[in-house]
């Protein structure tokens, strides 16, 4: 029995033009895997979001289930490329770090893409390629468009509290909306007289009054963003001696919890090394448990485990076969560890 993964992805204005919505997409996947006799474990969703980078939601929590499948996923079924990705280093990466180690295919429908197939896999960096191509045009152009409104005095993107808009030829305008203009004012007002963000969410939530979009009660994130989106708010430089590298405070991080370290712990530790989060002057047990959120931890007591592990630190095949016999591990068969038998240990 054949056992796939779906994966769906759109961009906010993409829902429900060209065929490629959420729900058509998945009606597509469903067909093509019906037609072959596939299974479909679990289709994979990510609304609203860009195919410039791999930080989606689904898709992490897909990469993480495809390595605890051990090879048990045969395939991850997409409609057309740019759905998983318009990146060649993302295709790459994706393909060589997740989908070859765990024995999985991928097939991308519309473009003829199935590595069950030798000749596919030799097309998949050419049509990255010509995804990147597309999404840099696509990116400039709708940079020229929106340059090209505020010019003329209208506005695009999403309408903020406190504001409506008004037709005005071909042009949308803001101007201000008479039920929720007087709370805007309310609230700066509140900021700069010294209330702190939270209670004047507190304040608004007793006067029942609602925020634009989202969570139905306003809370002190939503108030920064609509002060810093204004402009009332300037968000301050971070004084601290300490640097941002996230690739370095992973590592610490992600050896420390392999051995059961507590969060608050690995904090200070980070502390320590002198590593502080991209908007936090240090670590705390939050930060380092959004810093960890992706991370998946393996037995390093056995050969593919321990594989598994330095595969995460980004160890070569070969690093890693020198690092097993290091450890005292060997083949089933004796000898020594090849990258073609590293390979083969991690997808067993």
């Amino acid at each position: 029995m054949t056992i796939v993964y779906g994966y769906c992805r759109v961009s906010t204005d993409m829902q429900a033009q060209h065929g490629l919505s959420l729900d058509a997409q998945q009606e597509e996947i469903r067909r093509y895997a019906r037609d072959r006799g596939w299974t479909i474990e679990e289709i994979f969703v990510d609304g609203g979001f860009s195919a410039k980078n791999t930080d989606r939601p689904a898709f992490k929590q897909m990469t993480k289930r495809i390595k605890e499948a051990n090879g048990k996923i045969a395939a991850v079924v997409v409609t057309k490329l740019d759905r998983l990705t318009r990146s060649l280093r993302d295709l790459l990466t994706i393909n060589e770090d997740l989908l070859e180690p765990c024995g999985c295919n991928f097939v991308a429908i519309r473009d003829g893409i199935n590595t069950f197939e030798p000749v596919s896999k030799m097309l998949l960096p050419f049509l990255a390629i010509i995804g990147q191509i597309e999404r840099q045009n696509t990116s400039e152009r709708v940079k020229s468009t929106v340059r090209h409104i505020q010019q003329q005095g209208g506005h695009y993107g999403k309408v903020p509290f406190g504001y409506k808009t008004e037709l005005d030829g071909r042009l949308r305008r803001l101007i201000p909306d008479p039920e929720t203009f007087p709370w805007l004012q309310q609230i700066n007002d509140w900021y700069r007289s010294g209330v702190g963000m939270a209670d004047i969410a507190a304040r608004l939530n007793r006067e029942g009054v609602k925020p634009r979009y989202g969570k139905k009660s306003w809370t002190d994130c939503k108030i920064y963003e609509l002060l810093r989106s204004q402009g009332v708010h300037r968000t301050r430089a971070i004084d601290s001696p300490n640097v941002h590298d996230k690739q370095k405070a992973y590592k610490i991080a992600y050896e420390l919890r392999c051995d059961d370290r507590t969060y608050e712990f690995i904090a200070k530790e980070l502390n320590r090394a002198g590593l502080r989060p991209l908007k936090a002057s240090e670590y705390k047990p939050s930060s380092v448990m959004e810093l960890l959120r992706s991370a998946v931890y393996h037995d390093r007591a056995t050969p593919r485990g321990l594989a598994l592990y330095l595969k995460e630190q980004g160890l070569s095949l070969r690093e890693i076969g020198l690092r097993l016999a290091q450890a005292g591990h060997f083949p089933k068969r004796g000898g020594q560890w090849y990258p073609q038998t590293v390979k083969q240990l991690m997808v067993s």
